[in-house]
């Protein structure tokens, strides 16, 4: 993976895309930024997600969380990441 691919994509990541691709993959956020189904969840002004309950994740971003919870990798995560903000590569 090219380096700078995923400074490109986390740069433009914010708590509001942040918000918008895990709603576009499936999991509903609320108005205050925190999982519908898990409320001990948040996403931070930062972007990045936190669990304050006994889930597996604890604290990361976007690509540390989807590696998680769909058992992907950092490559993987960053080019679907990459592909919801449009981002081209390759």
């Amino acid at each position: 993976m090219n380096p700078t691919l995923k400074d490109t994509v986390k740069a433009r990541l914010n708590r509001q895309t942040v918000a918008e691709i895990l709603s576009f993959i499936g999991y509903e956020i609320t108005k205050d930024f925190k999982f519908a189904d898990n409320p001990s969840m948040s996403i931070a002004q930062n972007g990045y997600i936190k669990d304050f309950g006994n889930s597996n994740f604890n604290y990361g971003d976007l690509f540390d969380y989807l590696m998680i919870e769909k058992n992907i990798t950092l490559n993987e995560a960053v080019r679907y990441v990459a592909d919801c903000l449009g981002v081209s590569y390759e």
